[in-house]
């Protein structure tokens, strides 16, 4: 350490030769000059680190989104000569959904208690509940035998004659929609999916539209909205 002991004589004498000083001042120094630099240098590359992972994570899901389609796989009771005659319809469809979802860290999903509603030039032919379904990590999910099915549904004529010409064409196309369960609170959102396959093919539609998610609250007598204005039944927006 910088320290000898002599012995002159009888005395045991103690000399100090300066580096155990000078090593001391050294890592005084270090201490608390270099020291704090380093370690923040150090927290500085972990905070960064950490900002800059999901940025660069996100990257890869940038300018995609999911791609929602729907398949009419079977449908029963819209036969042209025998069905289209009369005025009302007992119509039955088996519908397969479809989500692609080519995001490596997203996920889309037809959530619990969606309904699968189908029309035909804007009359509601069928609708029947929607399993929950989710796509995720790049990969392709499906769910089939969605069933959909109608009652004693009343049909004008002129959509019923252009049905049973298109169907006898093999061109016709009938709407698929899927709506989500409407909630009450003020910040729930309800999302609209709508598909166009064509009935008889077994193709899935072309990518479905989702044009908006929106707030949406169902009309209860029991539940007084003072802060929502009516717009139309089963739907209340923000003033």
């Amino acid at each position: 350490m910088g320290r000898s002991r002599e012995y002159l004589g009888e005395r045991l004498v103690d000399s100090y030769d300066g580096r155990g000083e000078d090593c001391g001042e050294m890592m005084k120094g270090f201490c608390w000059n270099i020291l704090p630099g380093i370690l923040g240098a150090l927290t500085a590359l972990v905070l960064m680190s950490a900002l800059l992972y999901y940025p660069y994570k996100w990257s890869f899901d940038d300018g995609k989104s999911a791609e929602f389609s729907v398949a009419v796989a079977g449908v029963s009771g819209l036969d042209p000569d025998r069905d289209l005659g009369r005025a009302t319809l007992d119509p039955t469809f088996d519908l397969t959904v479809r989500i692609k979802e080519p995001r490596r860290y997203s996920v889309a999903c037809v959530e619990r208690g969606t309904t699968a509603a189908v029309s035909y030039r804007g009359v509601q032919l069928a609708s029947g509940p929607a399993p929950e379904l989710c796509g995720r990590n790049e990969n392709t999910t499906e769910a089939r035998s969605v069933m959909a099915w109608g009652h004693a549904k009343a049909v004008p004529e002129f959509a019923r004659e252009r049905l049973a010409e298109e169907l006898r064409r093999g061109d016709a196309a009938v709407d698929v929609t899927l709506t989500t369960p409407a909630r009450y609170c003020r910040s729930c959102m309800q999302t609209v999916i709508e598909c166009k396959p064509r009935v008889g093919s077994g193709e899935f539609s072309p990518r479905c539209g989702v044009p908006t998610d929106f707030p949406t609250f169902p009309d209860s007598p029991d539940v007084p909205y003072p802060q929502y204005q009516v717009l139309q039944p089963g739907r209340r927006l923000l003033r």
